[in-house]
C-alpha cells in the first residue's frame, strides 16, 4: 500500500505537467477514484489510509490539512513530509510511490478519465444514489464528519462498476 500523499502528489504533478493542476476537491476525488478502482479490480487497497463520508464527498483527513491552506485555488506544489536527519536537522521529503513503475499507467489512466472534471463535478459522482459515500452518510446528520467509508464497501462498488462496463 502507498502513502495517500504519495498518490496525491502523482496527480498534482501530472495536473501541473498538463496545465490542470487539480483544487483541494479534486485532488481528493482523484486519490478517492483510484482506490476505488484499485479495490475494485485488484482486490487490494492503494492507500494505507480510511476514506471518510464528509459533506462534500471522500476524504483522506491527512491530505486536507495538508492542502486546506489552498482553499479553491488549484495547487501547484507537491506535498512533503517533515524528518528528522542523522545529525537532528529537520527536512522535508517527498514521499516516493513504492510500485511507481506498476501504477505510473494506472493512476494515468484515472487522470484521464477522471481529471476533465472539476471537483464539484466529481463530488457529484460520488454523492449519486447507492456509492459507498451515500450509503454511510444516510443515517448521518449533513455537517457529520469522521464516517470511515470500509473498504470492503468501496471494492464491492467498484467491482460492479467494472462488471457493468
Amino acid at each position: 500500500m502507498e502513502k495517500a500523499l504519495a498518490i496525491a502528489n502523482f496527480f498534482i504533478t501530472l495536473g501541473v505537467e498538463r496545465e490542470c493542476p487539480p483544487t483541494q476537491m479534486k485532488l481528493q476525488k482523484l486519490v478517492y477514484f483510484a482506490h476505488g478502482w484499485h479495490l475494485g479490480l485488484y482486490d487490494q487497497p492503494l492507500i494505507e489510509e480510511t476514506f471518510q463520508a464528509w459533506k462534500y464527498g471522500p476524504v483522506i483527513p491527512s491530505l486536507y490539512l495538508k492542502f486546506r491552506d489552498y482553499g479553491t485555488f488549484p495547487i501547484k506544489q507537491v506535498g512533503t513530509i517533515a524528518a528528522l536527519t542523522a545529525d537532528m536537522k529537520i527536512t522535508h521529503l517527498i514521499p516516493p510511490i513504492k510500485n511507481f513503475q506498476n501504477l505510473k499507467p494506472f493512476l494515468t489512466k484515472i487522470q484521464d478519465v477522471y481529471g476533465k472534471w472539476n471537483g464539484t463535478q466529481l463530488s457529484a459522482l460520488t454523492h449519486q444514489p447507492d456509492t459507498p459515500w451515500s450509503q454511510v452518510r444516510k443515517d448521518y446528520p449533513e455537517d457529520t464528519k469522521n464516517i470511515p467509508i470500509p473498504n470492503d464497501l468501496l471494492r464491492d462498488y467498484f467491482k460492479r462498476k467494472a462488471n457493468e462496463s
